[in-house]
């Protein structure tokens, strides 16, 4: 792949991502995944939480080191400027034509209808990660929603992984009833699920 290639899939990420890093993981999963294949699923599940743990922004962080293992430095400076880049357009725009477009009832409405889009966004990156971690398969949407396409061997391999289920119930407990951190619930559950995969 070319670095102008590579700039150019992180530009488009960039451009049409409305509602932060989440939001991007859905459409970082179709360029690099799907539609280039670049990357395997796995691996992207991995980047991903690397991505999350490490400090910044999840989609800077995850062009970052995208660019840096297709480029080296550069290719990470290529991957985290493809990505910046339309973000810096849009919002020198913003700020210079706000003023004028402030009470404007097509940009609310406009925006009205982005927010569930974006609800939409997170909710498939959350997806992704359950079919990563918790489940052992795609889940089988075929089953509760007729009109999707599922084959029916990710159908035979969805059930759920044991080990991923006591982590994500320790992470709930921890963040909801006990308000830990966000770190401190990362490295703990880093630590448990070693040791329950290492069991």
């Amino acid at each position: 792949m070319t670095l102008f290639k590579l700039y150019w899939i992180f530009f488009k990420i960039g451009f049409f991502t409305y509602g932060g890093g989440y939001a991007m993981i859905p459409l970082i999963q179709e360029e690099l995944v799907r539609r280039h294949e670049l990357i395997s699923a796995a691996d992207f599940g991995n980047i991903m939480a690397l991505a999350q743990i490490t400090p910044g922004p999840i989609g800077i962080n995850a062009a970052t080191y995208i660019g840096y293992q297709y480029g080296g430095v550069f290719g990470a400076l290529v991957g985290t400027t493809g990505l910046m880049v339309p973000s810096l357009i849009i919002v020198s725009l913003v700020v210079h034509f706000v003023r004028a477009f402030e009470g404007s009832n097509a940009v609310k409405g406009a925006l009205s209808g982005i927010r569930p889009a974006v609800l939409g966004m997170i909710a498939a990156a959350v997806l992704f990660f359950a079919e990563m971690s918790v489940f052992t398969g795609p889940l089988p949407l075929a089953h509760w929603l007729p009109w999707l396409t599922e084959s029916k061997a990710a159908a035979a391999s969805f059930g759920v992984s044991w080990q991923g289920a006591v982590v994500f119930l320790f992470a709930l407990i921890a963040v909801g009833k006990y308000k830990w951190r966000t770190s401190w619930v990362l490295i703990a559950s880093a630590g448990l699920g070693a040791l329950l995969f290492l069991w």
